[in-house]
């Protein structure tokens, strides 16, 4: 339970509903065991008396205590409605501002989908918790303590039956929340497997089309589906199992107090001591409701049990802290020179084989340089380290001098822009993606831009040109189309140092030597790294890194490279049919 409650903080500022809600709760419990004393007073003073006044203020009284009572609870429950979605809202905020907050470290741990039902699913299911839950609990301990006093108070011999048969209840429901709660923590993770692959086979399903898969995948799906629906059908036989002992314990206590209040009754007949009629109904019905509320906290186990396993799993999202932190007296820098040094770097993913090697580098101020190197050289994995998605493990980054890590991280991002390999625009419209780094740019330099990645001619040519909505994940547009909207994007924000990590691989070579030509331009004082797996690429830099195997091998001009590099003359001389030396 340490996790659910240590949630109830995002109540904090939704106290006042909260408070009212029990305190219409507690005026609605009270009348409730008001009636039985009515029906007593009805019973014994009316019928008994045969005194119709008395039996019509009676059956009154009931009716408005009835009518108030409802109005009450009606109160408190919206009041909790309040407070249960203010906690939703609350919560989810809380959940996205973490996620936002993570590095690509913490992201390589938590699939999309996981993030997805925690942010959704659990967080729903502990708002219910709030909403329905906690009022049941707070009403069934109202009422168990109400009408254990008003049993005393009503006939002391058969409320001391009574309180030894409640606990029995008690510890059979905190027996079965014991047992539940496993099973309900089995059921959340099914449903994130569930969800992963959901989500996974969503994404990828031009590939799984692509490769005729569908029927592979659907019956991986229902595989996963089965499952899901087995730990679910288990617990329904739990829950199924464990509330006819409730009952049975209710119908006991029913039992016990009819045979023990009944021959009371007859003794008060024959002129012995004993109780009234009236008084029998009373006490009753307050042992009714006394084992109600027990009997509800059986239903309200199916509650407890999926809160507590959601508040669970929201909490890990809550702990992980970012790898990545911001400095504690975190540096704001206006504006860059560009200078970069890597001083003797290296990293590895999850702390396994380094992906990147005592990397030592330099790169001037308004520098092109180009990273070359086959796949897994670590092109990536360096320049990654430079706007700090991942921090290494040995060694320093500095730019101008200063350490990435006392730089605050909004303006070491924000003056340092990496152009990722993988391109991600997002749903919206073309304007709205090309001007995603600054809002506020103009429509002359969201054009520039635009011209300068060529893109304006197929943005204009759009039914709606620059307000043409695209789907998620760039849905619409050709992989060169998403690529040059981000180059655009890129471009837009204005970044002392611009980085591109293999953004140009879906473009023909005309179209991406245009590209790079102008962006040389459109960099002149700036630097820029330009990463990729082409010679015809890079070759126009001002000097280019060859890497491979997670290390620097060699860094020179492209004429330099082929005289000195024979790894690179080799790439070169496997890519260069009609490209020009």
């Amino acid at each position: 339970m340490k996790a659910l409650v240590g949630l109830f903080r995002f109540l904090r500022d939704y106290t006042r509903p909260l408070s009212l809600s029990f305190v219409l709760l507690v005026g609605s419990v009270g009348l409730g065991l008001l009636q039985p004393r009515l029906v007593q007073f009805v019973i014994d003073k009316g019928i008994g008396g045969h005194d119709r006044t008395r039996v019509l203020l009676g059956a009154a009284g009931i009716l408005l205590s009835a009518l108030v009572a409802s109005a009450l609870s009606l109160a408190s429950g919206s009041a909790l409605i309040r407070s249960s979605q203010g906690m939703g809202y609350a919560l989810r905020n809380a959940l996205f501002g973490k996620v936002m907050s993570f590095s690509f470290e913490n992201l390589d741990r938590w699939r999309t989908g996981e993030l997805m039902v925690r942010l959704n699913s659990d967080v729903n299911t502990v708002r219910m918790f709030v909403r329905m839950g906690l009022l049941m609990i707070a009403q069934s301990i109202l009422m168990i303590v109400g009408t254990l006093v008003a049993m005393f108070l009503t006939n002391a011999r058969l409320a001391w039956i009574m309180a030894g048969i409640m606990p029995l209840s008690l510890a059979l429901f905190f027996a079965a929340a014991s047992l539940v709660r496993p099973a309900f923590i089995k059921v959340r993770k099914s449903l994130d497997r569930l969800n992963n692959f959901l989500q996974e086979n969503l994404a990828g399903a031009k590939i799984v089309r692509a490769f005729s898969r569908q029927a592979h995948e659907i019956k991986r799906f229902k595989e996963r589906n089965a499952e899901f629906y087995g730990v679910s059908v288990g617990v329904g036989y739990k829950l199924a199992t464990l509330f006819p002992f409730f009952f049975l314990l209710a119908q006991v206590a029913a039992l016990v107090v009819l045979w023990v209040g009944g021959r009371d009754v007859l003794a008060a007949y024959h002129g012995g001591r004993g109780m009234t009629l009236g008084q029998l109904v009373a006490f009753n019905n307050y042992a009714a409701a006394a084992m109600f509320p027990i009997i509800m906290l059986g239903f309200v186990l199916n509650f407890i049990s999926m809160a507590v396993a959601s508040a669970t799993r929201i909490r890990e999202v809550l702990s992980d802290e970012p790898r990545v932190r911001e400095p504690e007296r975190a540096r704001k820098i206006e504006r860059f020179a560009g200078r970069i040094e890597l001083r003797g770097v290296s990293f590895s993913y999850g702390g396994g084989e380094n992906a990147l090697e005592e990397a030592s580098l330099v790169v001037e101020p308004g520098e092109k340089v180009g990273l070359l190197g086959a796949t897994g050289a670590g092109k990536s994995t360096l320049v990654s380290l430079i706007p700090r998605f991942y921090d290494p493990q040995k060694g320093s980054i500095l730019i101008d001098g200063i350490d990435v890590r006392e730089i605050a991280l909004e303006s070491l991002r924000t003056r340092v822009l990496l152009v990722l390999q993988d391109t991600v625009l997002l749903s919206g419209t073309i304007r709205e993606n090309v001007g995603f780094g600054r809002p506020d740019a103009g429509e002359a330099e969201l054009r520039e831009a635009a011209s300068l990645a060529r893109a304006l001619d197929f943005i204009e040519a759009k039914a709606s040109g620059w307000d043409e909505v695209i789907g998620e994940r760039g849905t619409g547009l050709s992989g060169g189309q998403r690529q040059r909207i981000a180059i655009a994007r890129a471009l837009v924000a204005r970044p002392d140092v611009m980085i591109l990590d293999d953004v140009t691989s879906s473009l023909d070579l005309a179209v991406e030597r245009e590209i790079l030509d102008g962006l040389f331009r459109e960099l002149a004082g700036r630097t820029a790294l330009v990463v990729s797996q082409k010679v015809a690429t890079v070759m126009r830099a001002d000097s280019i890194v060859f890497m491979s195997a997670g290390r620097i091998v060699a860094r020179g001009t492209h004429e330099a490279l082929l005289a000195e590099c024979g790894e690179y003359r080799e790439i070169f001389e496997t890519q260069s049919e009609g490209v020009p030396t």
